[in-house]
């Protein structure tokens, strides 16, 4: 269990670990101290305790001189330090945004001169100009992941006694909700006999998300031994996604990406889904060995681009071209609260970590559900009531 980026987790036998930079070796590499405690509070206590009296009234780093070390340097360490302590998805993830995006703008600057005006410039840059394909800018969403990077690197200097780092102050651009797309109950019940006559396996993943708010890496990696038919559950559990190969830099000969399959996007997202009864007599019909992929029905996987593939071959046979994979997940969230769902019943069926998340994110009401709140709150005014008198 790792503590975003501190360098702090979570051992097998109870106890909190902390690891900390005690000095660097001849060769310039970090030769680290750890600490033991019984909880989270205690053990990142003791560990500032021990750096602040190791490395009291001295600057370190392996260039010789803090007013040396360059942020690129810091960001390497940094990566180094967690890369056991984070899924390999977002490791990889952290090593393209500071490759791609931050080391080219930031990388050379020396920790001792690196200021809130640059990271701002940066910032600014990014959602101007940020697009590596077409030179146009990156969104909010994106930029304020890179900041998110950069902020916990410069947390981790500031750990590592570099003074400088805890006085950079770090604004988050303003984000916009963006569009959401939904399917209309008429689209949806068009897309729904397609699927029905398509009758294939990738079919019955569209269904799936369409009626239990799969993502598309959980349906990829959904096998039939996933599925508890006696008692109408389905277990969500494994997700598979594609990600940029982070030993591809070091080894020519190393694949540029890679397929994972691993734990869902989190802990929450680990969840039992009843099943619709409508649908068990479906999947009893589809069913296979129990390590069979149900996308494909043998136990070899589909990925996600290529599922995603076969999804908008069917959904432009339905006309419905427009709608991206996730669509399906927001018109399922939209459905049960015009069907009456407590939100957070639902926030449990999307496996997300708070109902803030899926009141924010994933429920759009229709305007035939707005109005129909509204013309119910309308029958308690009283010129309502006088109205029904006179009639």
């Amino acid at each position: 269990m790792a503590r975003h980026g501190e360098n702090i987790r979570k051992r097998k036998d109870g106890r909190w670990e902390a690891r900390f930079i005690c000095e660097y070796k001849e060769d310039g590499k970090a030769k680290y101290k750890s600490v033991y405690r019984k909880t989270y509070m205690e053990v990142k206590e003791a560990r500032n305790q021990m750096m602040q009296k190791r490395f009291s009234g001295r600057s370190f780093n392996r260039m010789g001189g803090s007013d040396h070390m360059q942020f690129g340097d810091l960001l390497k360490d940094w990566l180094r330090l967690i890369r056991s302590d984070v899924k390999e998805s977002t490791y990889s993830r952290y090593i393209s945004m500071i490759e791609k995006h931050i080391l080219p703008e930031l990388g050379s600057m020396p920790l001792s001169v690196i200021s809130s005006e640059d990271i701002e410039r940066f910032t600014q840059k990014k959602l101007r100009c940020g697009n590596l394909k077409n030179s146009g800018g990156l969104s909010p969403k994106t930029v304020t992941g890179f900041l998110s990077v950069i902020r916990l690197a410069l947390n981790y200097g500031a750990e590592c006694g570099y003074d400088c780092c805890g006085s950079i102050l770090i604004r988050n651009p303003r984000q916009n909700m963006p569009d959401i797309q939904i399917l209309t109950s008429k689209e949806q019940q068009k897309l729904e006999c397609v699927l029905l006559e398509e009758n294939s396996p990738v079919s019955v993943g569209i269904l799936t998300s369409l009626y239990l708010g799969l993502r598309i890496g959980e349906i990829c990696a959904l096998r039939w031994e996933d599925f508890d038919l006696e008692n109408g559950l389905l277990h969500v559990k494994r997700s598979i996604q594609r990600i940029p190969n982070p030993d591809a830099a070091d080894n020519a000969f190393a694949a540029k990406t890679k397929i994972i399959i691993n734990d869902p996007k989190t802990n929450s997202s680990v969840r039992n889904i009843p099943i619709p009864a409508v649908f068990l007599p479906l999947f009893c019909q589809y069913r296979k060995n129990a390590d069979f992929y149900v996308l494909t029905g043998n136990d070899s996987y589909l990925e996600p681009k290529g599922y995603y593939r076969k999804y908008k071959q069917i959904m432009k046979k339905c006309g419905l071209g427009q709608f991206n994979y996730h669509a399906l997940r927001h018109t399922f969230a939209t459905r049960c609260i015009e069907n009456d769902f407590d939100v957070k019943s639902l926030s449990e069926i999307l496996g997300h970590a708070n109902v803030s998340t899926t009141l924010q994110r994933y429920v759009h009401p229709s305007l035939r559900l707005k109005r129909q709140h509204m013309d119910r709150l309308g029958t308690t005014a009283v010129c309502g009531q006088n109205s029904g008198q006179r009639n």
